[in-house]
């Protein structure tokens, strides 16, 4: 079981993510405005990060080159989530410091694999 930082300004998005993650038998913190991510990931401590890739006060981008400034964070794997399927856009996430490029809405599949790859399972 990871502990997952969801950062998402779209209530419906966040809800849905918690939900799918923690039928995967995840701890989800949810942060709805970025501008208190920086914060919440410090206070939560997540094994990963799942940002949204446009939000008002800082898009995903912005939030991955903050994280990854401070040693405290900067090891820590994100996902950058958007609902485009631009290559464009991937191709920023991956140079900004994110593991993944997903796009939006979640399949849990696809996310179950990835995440499986980078927090291993406790326990046993």
């Amino acid at each position: 079981m990871a502990r997952i930082l969801v950062i998402d300004d779209e209530p419906a998005f966040a809800d849905f993510a918690k939900i799918l993650l923690e039928t995967m038998g995840h701890s989800v913190v949810l942060c709805m405005e970025s501008k208190n991510a920086f914060e919440t990931a410090l206070q939560c401590k997540p094994d990963l990060v799942i940002t949204d890739m446009n939000m008002p006060d800082a898009d995903g981008l912005e939030l991955i080159a903050q994280f990854k400034k401070d040693p405290r964070l900067a090891a820590l794997p994100i996902f950058l989530a958007s609902a485009s399927t631009d290559d464009r856009h991937r191709a920023l996430a991956l140079r900004a410091g994110a593991i993944y490029s997903i796009v939006k809405p979640l399949q849990k599949d696809i996310l179950k694999a990835l995440i499986e790859k980078l927090v291993p399972p406790t326990g046993g």
